[in-house]
């Protein structure tokens, strides 16, 4: 809560600051830009002004051009007109000539007259237009006439014409007179405007200065208001930084309480446990009552219940805590499922449930993974699917989804007919500490750690879990996962194309579907032929029939007495050399033994496996007439064929009677310390090749002795130093490795754990013999 409120308090203080940022950038932003558009605006305007002065300006010097060269023509014609006029006054003789040059002029005026009227100033007098239109037009009449006038009167023409061409003169002269003051004011005007622009200038350059002043102190006023502003959230952040650090300490040491809290509980725990756990083994291979017996069975139920709800919580531990890794190892998928489901069997059978699984054969023999990781999450889910389910079948199926180059993704279905999930429990089952049915959960016992340690671990393998549930007929849960073919190493019933079932003919009687799958999948493998009918109806008719099969395998839960019924109808027709018969049953069986035997050439136990049908058909085929007996066991204890001296260094007396007895079962005579100190000076008087050492031991613990020894003895009198200790935390393995032991097994300790442990730091001679399932020979 403390983290929690500190970090909404430093995210409340940064957001206030952004805004504070923002608001006064934005100011300064809005302040700018609209200064710069009034001045844009004015400076626009202006350009407009002074645009249109210097266009008018052009206008009336092109005005005023054109018409004093107009003016000059007329003055230029008029003059020519007047002395042609006074050549005809004077020269009476020539006036052909005369007459024609003055007519041409007179048209010529006339046209003249038009264009200088078209450019006439709009200012001037309108009496002066018609003086001076009408001395042209007296002008010109003057000059048509002229040829109709007699030559005495041409002297007074010349002079009346005379004055009217002085008068259009006058005339013009003050048109271009006003012309010349039009040109003037529109100088003037340019004047103002090349002023106006001046005065523009001046002013723009002096609102930009005050622009330049306003973002000056505007700027420093963001640049005091930030540096305010930075020195207080400074000053809050370092405080809230401090009780940050102080809350992470706290949850540090309370993160370091807890690993301790649960190493200490794990070792105290498993210690009395590998005393209960052991004294009941060994109380169970005493003779007992019935009643006796099931005590006893229930206080190991109850113990390894309790083994399972200390791994659960180590495990959840080391995943919230990030520690927990993934191995990348090479593994067979077929094999991880079929040890799973022969540990899970004996719980299966005491509800008859059938147990199946089918891997789609594309998959390849050997993946990469953490194999362990994978088996505790089928083994989990396996196992509350066979402990929530109480009639019917639980099967596994695994399918490939996606190849590609990068690797493969494998898609696990667990189904189960159980009593299914109600629908508003569905998605909180895979959160910690979670049921699905309170009612149900009742009478089985659990963490409500598994699925969520199984989500987890899913996770951690880059897939994904959910589940699909309907009450009353059972749910299927489905996990994904990414991996990549690998090779392993290479057994006979891995291969493809036995020489010795290739092209054998196999009719397989099955009604489970993932067995039926299972079995025909190998099969095929192996280069056999092969036929799956589900009833022995279906079966009777194909034998009848024009087909000819060399193995039949029978399903004896076949309904009601059909595999017997199928057994008889069979050997009516073949002997047990002509046509083989397996029949595959569960090892509680309710068909009669002696009849089984009589119909039957060998019993092939369930689970299903795939070296034990290789074997069975291998079995069949070579001869005739087997049924199975109980495993043999070795001829030879593993202390009677790996002679070994050992010294057990253990400080609990329950422990050590635990560990000593299971020793002397394996033929070991162990002798016995109670401190690291003994186990120096035993050492010291006699050699030992192995030692199975405690870690917490008054004096002197195991890890100090181990040093010790790695130190202080010479190589060749160096033993083998196995931790048999409780301490199971992430990182014990791993320190006993680095101070010098050879080989680590936690409590409680399981005679299986302790001779793996010996045959890994010693090569023992094989057993003798050691099939993986013997045969009896019977009499057809």
């Amino acid at each position: 809560m403390m983290n929690t409120h500190n970090f909404n308090k430093l995210r409340l203080l940064q957001v206030v600051d952004s805004v504070l940022l923002i608001a006064l950038l934005g100011f300064i932003a809005l302040l700018t830009w609209v200064s710069l558009t009034n001045l844009t605006s004015r400076t626009h305007q202006s350009l407009l002004e002074s645009t249109d002065l210097l266009q008018n300006a052009h206008n009336a010097f092109t005005h005023q051009v054109a018409l004093e060269k107009m003016v000059s023509q007329h003055h230029l014609t008029l003059e020519q007109l007047n002395s042609e006029l006074l050549k005809a006054a004077f020269t009476p003789d020539n006036t052909t000539d005369i007459v024609r040059i003055s007519q041409t002029l007179a048209k010529q005026l006339d046209e003249q007259q038009h264009d200088l009227l078209k450019f006439w100033p709009n200012n001037a007098n309108p009496q002066l237009r018609s003086d001076y239109g009408h001395s042209i037009g007296a002008i010109i009449k003057l000059a048509e006439k002229l040829k109709e006038i007699p030559p005495e009167q041409w002297r007074q023409t010349a002079i009346d014409a005379r004055a009217d061409i002085m008068q259009a003169h006058q005339s013009m002269n003050e048109v271009k007179s006003l012309n010349d003051n039009l040109g003037y004011n529109f100088s003037e005007n340019v004047q103002r405007s090349i002023q106006h622009a001046v005065d523009n200038t001046q002013q723009m350059e002096n609102r930009l200065g005050l622009i330049k002043q306003q973002a000056l102190w505007g700027m420093i006023t963001i640049m005091l208001l930030l540096l305010v502003s930075r020195l207080f959230f400074s000053s809050r952040f370092s405080k809230l930084l401090q009780s940050a650090r102080n809350a992470q300490q706290i949850a540090e040491e309370a993160v370091k309480t807890k690993a301790r809290f649960l190493a200490t509980m794990s070792h105290e725990i498993r210690t009395p446990m590998n005393g209960v756990i052991g004294m009941t083994r060994l109380l169970m291979n005493t003779p007992m009552s019935k009643k006796q017996t099931e005590f006893v069975e229930s206080i190991r139920l109850s113990g390894d219940h309790l083994l399972t709800v200390i791994n659960d919580v180590l495990d959840f531990s080391k995943i919230e805590a990030g520690k927990l890794d993934l191995k990348r190892e090479a593994f067979d998928l077929c094999s991880c499922i079929e040890d799973i489901l022969n540990l899970l069997n004996a719980k299966a059978l005491e509800k008859n449930l059938e147990l199946a699984y089918a891997v789609d054969p594309s998959i390849p023999l050997f993946i990469e993974g953490d194999m362990v990781r994978l088996r505790q999450v089928l083994t989990n889910l396996i196992g509350n699917a066979i402990k929530f389910t109480d009639q019917g079948e639980v099967t596994i199926f695994v399918m490939p989804r996606n190849q590609d180059s990068n690797g493969l993704e494998l898609e696990f279905q667990i189904n189960d007919t159980g009593p299914g999930i109600p629908g508003d429990r569905v998605e909180t089952i895979f959160e910690q500490f979670s049921r699905a049915d309170d009612k149900q959960v009742q009478r089985h016992e659990g963490t409500g750690l598994g699925l969520a340690i199984s989500r987890h671990l899913i996770e951690m393998m880059q897939g994904k879990i959910w589940v699909e549930s309907t009450l009353g007929v059972g749910s299927r849960f489905h996990f994904t996962l990414k991996t990549r073919a690998a090779k392993g190493p290479d057994k006979p019933f891995l291969q493809d194309n036995i020489p010795a079932i290739v092209g054998k003919r196999i009719l397989i009687a099955e009604n489970n579907p993932a067995n039926c799958q299972a079995l025909t999948d190998f099969c095929q493998g192996w280069g056999a032929a092969v036929e799956a009918v589900y009833t022995a109806t279906d079966a009777i008719s194909r034998i009848t029939g024009d087909k000819r099969y060399d193995i039949v395998l029978v399903e004896s839960n076949l309904p009601g007495d059909a595999p017997l019924e199928l057994g008889k109808h069979i050997r009516q027709r073949y002997s047990k050399q002509e046509l083989q018969l397996i029949l595959i049953a569960p090892p509680n069986d309710r068909h009669p033994k002696e009849s089984v035997r009589e119909l039957y050439n060998l019993y092939l136990t369930k689970p299903i496996t795939r070296s034990r049908l290789f074997d069975s058909l291998m079995t069949v085929l070579g001869e005739a007439c087997l049924m199975p007996a109980k495993p043999a066991k070795s001829l030879l204890k593993l202390g009677e064929r790996l002679p070994l001296t050992i010294l057990l260094a253990e400080d609990n007396q329950i422990n050590q009677i635990v560990a000593t007895t299971i020793l002397d079962e394996m033929a070991y005579k162990a002798d016995v310390v109670e401190t690291g100190l003994q186990v120096l000076d035993a050492l010291h008087k006699q050699p030992y090749q192995v030692v199975f050492m405690d870690m917490q031991m008054p004096e002197l613990d195991g890890l100090e002795a181990t040093r010790r020894i790695r130190a202080e003895f010479p190589p060749e009198r160096q033993p083998v130093i196995i931790a048999m200790t409780a301490n199971a935390m992430e990182g014990d393995r791993q320190e006993c490795l680095d101070a010098g032991m050879n080989d680590y097994i936690s409590k409680p300790v399981l005679p299986e754990a302790v001779e793996a442990a010996l045959q890994r730091c010693f090569q023992a001679p094989p057993h003798q013999p050691a099939p993986e399932q013997a045969y009896e020979t019977v009499s057809a």
